[in-house]
């Protein structure tokens, strides 16, 4: 068998070292304090709770993506190692990191970018799920291609938003929509998928957010709640949330007839950044 190895970055929440022949590359945390731009590697010099702090203090917070010399540095590293290496970065709706590895590769015969979807733990599951496979069969581009493309059309994704003042200040919401949503209350929900996050609605309840969802489940996946295969909860555990999750959370449960044994995740830094702590996250995958 061929001797594979896979790429992740901090998009998929996975840290270096938790899988064999898995390896780690930290995209940017920009910390703005009054002019003073100081950077941090995602998961290595600054982890999510930190993040959570910088937001909720008002500091000014970016992402950006890790330089051509990073990547040179570790594929210079590990190339020799293996017969195939294949990177899955962050999805290219949500960053260029993509054109950066593209332009990097180049130089390296073994080494295959992959377009991915998946965020978190939508993320370590098809990774395990590809390594599983690995070990079955000599994966090649085609193959680990094929599997994310298959993918596509079974998971999707919503994040749910009560306070859009992240959104405001990244500029993915306007300060007239953004004032207007704070007025009436209101939540914005977004898909993800492989179109990336997309607003899809609104609602001034959680109740009404939750019937949008199933109605948009059942247009985009036709989804039949006794072939669910995976779902994830997401939700930032930090103390100082203005607002409470917990009751949206268990609405959600119960509509898709979830329990405490049901995966909670959080959204990786680099999507915190832009959607604020306060978010409710489902996903779902279906047979």
């Amino acid at each position: 068998m061929k001797k594979v190895a896979f790429i992740v970055d901090s998009s998929s929440g996975i840290k270096e070292g938790e899988y064999p022949n898995v390896y780690y590359m930290p995209l940017i945390i920009n910390k703005n304090l009054n002019g003073q731009i100081t950077s941090y590697k995602d998961l290595i010099e600054i982890d999510n709770k930190e993040v959570c702090e910088l937001i909720n203090k008002g500091i000014n917070v970016s992402t950006s993506q890790p330089s051509p010399g990073m990547i040179i540095e570790l594929l210079d590293k590990i190339a020799d190692k293996y017969d195939e290496i294949f990177v899955l970065p962050i999805h290219e709706k949500l960053s260029s990191a993509i054109n950066t590895w593209r332009m990097v590769v180049e130089d390296y015969k073994n080494v295959h970018i992959i377009p991915q979807y998946s965020l978190s733990r939508w993320s370590r599951i098809q990774l395990e799920e590809l390594i599983e496979l690995s070990k079955k069969k000599d994966l090649t581009e085609e193959i680990v291609k094929n599997y994310i493309e298959s993918e596509k059309k079974k998971w999707l994704g919503f994040l749910i938003v009560p306070n859009v003042d992240q959104l405001v200040k990244g500029g993915r919401v306007s300060n007239f929509k953004g004032m207007f949503a704070k007025v009436l209350n209101l939540k914005l929900i977004i898909t993800y998928d492989h179109n990336g996050l997309v607003f899809l609605d609104k609602a001034s309840k959680y109740e009404n957010c939750v019937k949008i969802l199933t109605k948009t489940f059942n247009e985009r996946i036709n989804l039949d709640k006794s072939k669910i295969k995976n779902v994830v909860l997401m939700k930032v555990n930090y103390h100082d949330n203005k607002y409470d999750i917990e009751p949206l959370i268990d609405l959600l449960k119960k509509e898709y007839k979830l329990n405490d044994k049901t995966p909670r995740d959080v959204l990786p830094s680099v999507i915190t950044v832009h959607t604020g702590i306060d978010y409710a996250v489902i996903i779902v995958r279906v047979e």
